[in-house]
């Protein structure tokens, strides 16, 4: 049996650059469109009108339009001289920051936008006769800023440049944050869409930039859980697998390259529960230096875990058993290490700044930007009444969807989350789900069970932490009342692989066979196969019939 070795090696820098490369280069194609309209007409009352011309009285067939931060309602106007205007037709937004189309059939000149309430945003509008042909316009009466950047107006609207699902609210607020607007997502914390927001001040409001830093988690991830498996195994070849097998699950792929915060909480989750496995397995004889670091670690991931979405919380009470545990492990051998019982005051000590004050202050902290634009006098205020309208929202959320589900199904990845449906030609399909590597998620079933086998039966340190730590993020969700989706089993996904790891590492051991290699290999297919609808790949209908095994799983 090779020697383990627990810290990282010149391969193992080279295996994790090699497989974050070839997943960044998957992961960033097809991310979303960095072209999109920056300047918009944002009307504030009733009546308020902008008129565009054509030039000549010209045959419209179609009105492709596209929305700001606020969706509302317009209605359209047409004249042959711009001074009597007869009704056309109504303009309903249906979606924050995304194209839309509009069909009409109209002989039109002069063309008016009247708001009415509730009022919406308007980015840019493009004027199509019968051939599709894009019709030149000219602005008046204030019209400038929804016909100036006609060179974004895409061929075809898709998720390439238009939100789509719960982007319409976290990649909204994150734009609200730079721009100093009244923010429309506060059913969470702040810091997620904080982080957000940074490529947006930069980039500008374009699909590419709002999914950017969920992106950047996602590869982070990978980078993490290597450096985790291989604290646990001793293993470059597993610790490669850990992150091989993550970066070809469906869950990771999807969820970190949509604009939500989700990507977030599954990081700091992950560092938090990282950085607490390293404190405890420092030697009991070691410096209380670099123990109180780990620990240090730990409890600031968490409070950026809790400043992300409240669900954060439950890696807490996992936190709380494996350091109690340990504490107590090592105080009953604490003879043998004079210097442990001066060390563990210190520590537990420490922990009541590194668990409480550094989680709460970063939590605080994190809702600064949002009361800054709120302008309310007293933060402490806001800061309280906005705990409480939090809670009162998740307490009393009374809603159903289609693509919830409860709990229990979640390990067998029962009931995916339909993200987008592309309007494409028949018989084609151009879809993103939310949904398992199949593989990877019903034989992590049985690596649980055996997780929690090696726990009882053997007392492995390894796999009683992994149990403690995925119990603590899922147990929970049993208590919840809410509707929940499947994404909220992500925070599981990371820890069930690497029990899956330890499976096949003991499997390989007694076998004598690279049952690694293969389980890769075919892990690594499924994700192939499946990837058309993890990205939104246009695919004929039969195909994505395959995948969905003949209709089991609802996914386009």
């Amino acid at each position: 049996m090779p020697k383990k070795e627990y810290n990282l090696t010149l391969k193992d820098s080279f295996w994790m650059l090699c497989i974050v490369l070839i997943y960044g280069v998957l992961s960033f194609f097809n991310l979303g469109s960095m072209e999109n309209p920056q300047s918009f007409w944002g009307p504030e009352e009733n009546n308020a009108r902008i008129v565009v011309d054509l030039g000549d009285q010209v045959h419209v067939s179609k009105i492709r339009h596209y929305s700001g931060a606020r969706f509302g309602k317009f209605k359209l106007y047409t004249s042959e001289d711009n001074v009597g205007y007869e009704f056309l037709s109504d303009l309903e937004q249906k979606r924050v920051f995304a194209w839309e189309d509009l069909e009409i059939d109209a002989d039109i000149r002069y063309l008016a936008i009247e708001a009415e309430a509730p009022y919406g945003i308007i980015g840019e509008i493009a004027l199509y006769n019968e051939a599709g042909q894009v019709l030149p316009v000219t602005a008046l009466e204030g019209a400038e800023a929804v016909v100036d950047e006609a060179k974004v107006v895409p061929g075809e609207i898709s998720y390439l440049n238009s939100t789509y699902f719960d982007e319409i609210y976290h990649g909204r607020t994150a734009y609200e944050f730079v721009h100093g607007m009244d923010i429309y997502e506060w059913t969470h914390p702040q810091l997620g869409k904080l982080i957000m927001s940074i490529p947006i001040k930069y980039l500008g409001m374009n699909p590419f930039a709002y999914r950017l830093m969920g992106n950047i988690a996602g590869l982070l991830m990978l980078l993490v859980i290597y450096v985790f498996a291989k604290r646990l195994f001793g293993s470059t070849k597993y610790a490669a697998l850990a992150m091989i097998l993550f970066a070809a699950d469906g869950m990771h792929f999807v969820q970190t390259r949509i604009g939500t915060v989700d990507s977030f909480l599954v990081l700091f989750i992950l560092l938090s529960y990282l950085f607490m496995y390293q404190y405890i397995s420092c030697k009991t004889e070691g410096s209380l230096g670099k123990k109180l670091l780990q620990l240090f670690g730990s409890g600031i991931f968490l409070g950026m875990a809790m400043a992300t979405k409240w669900n954060g919380a439950y890696a807490a009470i996992g936190l709380a058993v494996i350091f109690f545990v340990d504490l107590f492990i090592r105080s009953k051998s604490a003879t043998s290490y004079g210097n442990w019982r001066s060390q563990s005051k210190k520590i537990v000590l420490s922990c009541f700044i590194f668990f409480g004050v550094v989680p709460i202050t970063i939590y605080v902290v994190s809702f600064i930007p949002y009361y800054l634009i709120s302008g309310q006098d007293s933060f402490v205020q806001f800061l309280c009444n906005e705990q409480v309208r939090m809670y009162e929202y998740h307490s009393q959320l009374n809603a159903t969807h289609p693509f919830s589900s409860p709990w229990y199904f979640w390990p067998i990845g029962y009931k995916p989350v339909w993200y987008y449906d592309g309007q494409v030609a028949e018989g084609m399909v151009s879809s993103i789900a939310l949904f398992s590597n199949p593989f990877i998620w019903w034989t992590g079933i049985v690596a649980m069970i055996y997780a929690v086998k090696e726990m009882i039966l053997e007392r492995s340190k390894q796999y009683s932490f992994l149990v403690a730590a995925i119990l603590a993020v899922y147990v929970p969700y049993m208590l919840v009342p809410r509707i929940m989706y499947l994404y909220h089993y992500f925070p599981v996904v990371p820890l069930m692989i690497l029990a899956l790891v330890g499976l096949i590492k003991t499997l390989d051991e007694a076998s004598k066979k690279p049952i690694y290699l293969w389980y890769g290999i075919i892990a690594v297919l499924v994700f192939a196969f499946c990837y058309p609808i993890y990205s939104g790949f246009l695919i004929p209908e039969k195909y994505a019939e395959w995948i969905s095994l003949g209709g089991m799983w609802h996914i386009y």
